[in-house]
């Protein structure tokens, strides 16, 4: 083989190494920040490089434009993601009757306590003034989910499980986890 054929051959053999060393460094599993890396820049690939870091921009940009929009504006519940379903038993629900109807809490309080194993606390009349339209299921921190079961179970509308509200419907929330306030969605007035 004459000189330029080994040339060329060297040089082969430096860019596969070259090629399997970037992309060994591209694979790096060690813990690292995203914001804090700085991509190595190469005189060869510095076209592709700035390419991903205005991509890397923009989904930063989107991630962030997504965190801010599911914020709300009441007691900030933790998001669907971190919340789980506990086991119904670790679940303290307490049903609130807001309808004229007589023992519409403790009737929801039985289903819930026999059919389903939830920890009923003792039902109690909630201090609305008027009979609400429609019934709620309200959740402490990380029983969202925890809520929408007990709202799947009762009938209550999907729209209508928020976070507790700072003004109770309740003398005392009684350290519930999930509070269900009946509107006359569920239980109409008696005629």
């Amino acid at each position: 083989m004459n000189i330029a054929g080994k040339g060329v051959l060297l040089l082969g053999v430096f860019v596969a190494i070259g090629i399997i060393v970037l992309s060994e460094g591209f694979n790096d599993t060690t813990e690292r920040s995203e914001s804090l890396s700085i991509p190595e820049v190469t005189e060869e690939s510095n076209e592709e490089t700035n390419t991903t870091e205005e991509e890397t921009v923009a989904e930063e940009e989107t991630a962030t434009e997504e965190t801010e929009s599911t914020v709300p504006v009441q007691e900030a519940p933790v998001s669907s993601s971190e919340s789980v379903l506990h086991p119904p038993a670790e679940v303290r629900v307490l049903v609130a009757n807001g309808t004229e109807v007589g023992g519409a809490a403790g009737a929801i309080r039985e289903v819930l306590i026999s059919d389903q194993g939830y920890n009923g606390l003792p039902p109690v009349n909630a201090t609305t003034e008027e009979v609400p339209e429609f019934s709620f299921v309200y959740y402490a921190n990380g029983y969202e989910l925890d809520a929408r079961n007990v709202g799947l179970i009762i009938g209550a509308d999907s729209a209508n499980i928020l976070p507790i509200p700072a003004a109770l419907p309740v003398t005392d929330l009684a350290e519930a986890n999930v509070l269900v306030l009946l509107g006359s969605d569920l239980y109409p007035p008696e005629e």
